[in-house]
C-alpha cells in the first residue's frame, strides 16, 4: 500500500523543518533580527550610554577627587568598585568619542576570545557556527551597543567552564572584586558545593583585592560603594527584562521562588549543566534584569549543544519576544535539567584555553 501524495509531502515538510540546516537557517535569522532591533534601538541615542554616562567620568572623578567617585547624580550613577574606576582611568584624558570606540574595541577583542575559545572545543565542521553563535547572540550584541560591561562575565564564564583548577574561580573573584551583581550570587553558591577550589580561589582573590583597595583607597570609599547596592532596589527601570519588569512588584517574589527552585536543580547537578542552572537561577533572581544579563547564556547553553541540540531550536526565537524572556527563561531551565552530562569535547577539538 503506497502512501497519499499529500502525506508524503507532510513527511518531505517536516523532514526539511528539522533538518540541521533548516534548524540553523531559522536560528541565525532569529539572532539576526534581534541584533537588527538592538542596533535600531542604539542608533537612536542609547549607543554607549552606560560608558558616556558613569564609566569615563568615573575615571576622571578618582583622578581628581576620589570623594566624589558616587556622589551620584541623574545622569551619572557609577556602580561598580574602586579597583573598576582605576581601570577607566586610562580613558579618562580622551575625547569621548575616542574613548567609546577604545572600550568597544576592547570589549569585541574580549568577545573574539571567547568565541575562538568556544570553537575550539569543537570539531573543525562546527567550529565556525559555535564561533558566529558567540559573535552573534543578542544579549552580547546589547552589551556591546550600550557600552556595559557584560562581556567580561562571559569571559569569566567560559573561564569557569573551560578550567576547573582554580584558575576560573581567581576570574570569578575579579568579577565579584570589581563589578557584582545579584545574578552572579547562585553562580558563587554552587562553586562553593560543587566546586570548592574555584570557591577558595574566588574568596582569596576577592579578600586580597579588598584588603589591598582599602589600603590604596581608604576605607571611606569602599563604604561609599557599599551604600549603593540597596538604591536599585527604589528604582523603575524601562528596559527591565525580569518578572518584576512583567509582574511588577510581584515579579520580584516570582523571581525569587524561581531562582530557589532552579538554584537547587544547580545543585544537584555537579557539571557544566549545574554551573548553567546557576546562572539561569541568577538571571531569576535579579530585582531587574537587562538583556545584556543574558549574556553569559552562550557559554552555558554549550553542554546542552553536545547532548542535546534540537531541544534548543526554538529559543532563538523566543529571544526575540523580549517581554516574555522571563517566560522562556524558565523553558530553558528545564531543558538544561533534562539534559544529561554531555561527554567530553571530541577527539582533535582543544579543551578552549591554552594549558
Amino acid at each position: 500500500m503506497t502512501a497519499s501524495p499529500g502525506r508524503t509531502l507532510g513527511q518531505t515538510l517536516r523532514r526539511a523543518w528539522l533538518a540541521d540546516r533548516s534548524l540553523l537557517l531559522l536560528a541565525a535569522v532569529a539572532f539576526l533580527l534581534a541584533d537588527a532591533a538592538i542596533v535600531f534601538i542604539a542608533a537612536r541615542g542609547d549607543f554607549a550610554i552606560d560608558f558616556t554616562c558613569c564609566y569615563q567620568q568615573a575615571g576622571q572623578r578618582l583622578l581628581d577627587e576620589r570623594s566624589t567617585l558616587y556622589a551620584w547624580t541623574d545622569t551619572y550613577t557609577f556602580r561598580y568598585s574602586p579597583w573598576a574606576a582605576m581601570l577607566f582611568t586610562p580613558l579618562a584624558p580622551l575625547s569621548e568619542p575616542m574613548a567609546v570606540w577604545a572600550w568597544l574595541a576592547l570589549k569585541v577583542g574580549v568577545v573574539a576570545a571567547v568565541a575562538v575559545g568556544i570553537a575550539r572545543r569543537w570539531p573543525g565542521s562546527v567550529a565556525p557556527l559555535a564561533a558566529g553563535m558567540v559573535l552573534s547572540f543578542p544579549p552580547i550584541w546589547h552589551d556591546l551597543a550600550l557600552g556595559n560591561v557584560s562581556v567580561f562575565t562571559v569571559a569569566v564564564l567560559w573561564l569557569l567552564l573551560v578550567r576547573t583548577n582554580g584558575l576560573g574561580g581567581v576570574g570569578f573573584g575579579l568579577l565579584l572584586l570589581l563589578a557584582p551583581k545579584p545574578h552572579l550570587l547562585p553562580i558563587a553558591l554552587w562553586l562553593a558545593f560543587r566546586r570548592p577550589r574555584d570557591a577558595v580561589a574566588a574568596v582569596a582573590t576577592l579578600g586580597a583585592g579588598v584588603v589591598a583597595g582599602i589600603l590604596v583607597f581608604g576605607p571611606e570609599l569602599w563604604l561609599d560603594w557599599l551604600g549603593t547596592f540597596s538604591e536599585p532596589l527604589g528604582r523603575e527601570f524601562t528596559a527591565n527584562i525580569g518578572f518584576s519588569g512583567l509582574l511588577g512588584q510581584p515579579g520580584v517574589v516570582v523571581g525569587g521562588i524561581a531562582a530557589v527552585v532552579i538554584g537547587a536543580a544547580a545543585l544537584a547537578r555537579r557539571c557544566d549543566i549545574g554551573l548553567g542552572l546557576s546562572l539561569v537561577a541568577g538571571v531569576a533572581l535579579g530585582p531587574y534584569t537587562f538583556i545584556h544579563y543574558l549574556a553569559g547564556l552562550v557559554v552555558m547553553i554549550d553542554p546542552v549543544l553536545r547532548s542535546r541540540p534540537r531541544w534548543l531550536a526554538p529559543y532563538p526565537w523566543l529571544l526575540v519576544v523580549f517581554p516574555l524572556i522571563p517566560v522562556w527563561l524558565l523553558a530553558l531551565a528545564w531543558t538544561m535539567w533534562r539534559s544529561p552530562d554531555p561527554q567530553p569535547p571530541p577527539v582533535g577539538a582543544s579543551e578552549g584555553a591554552p594549558p
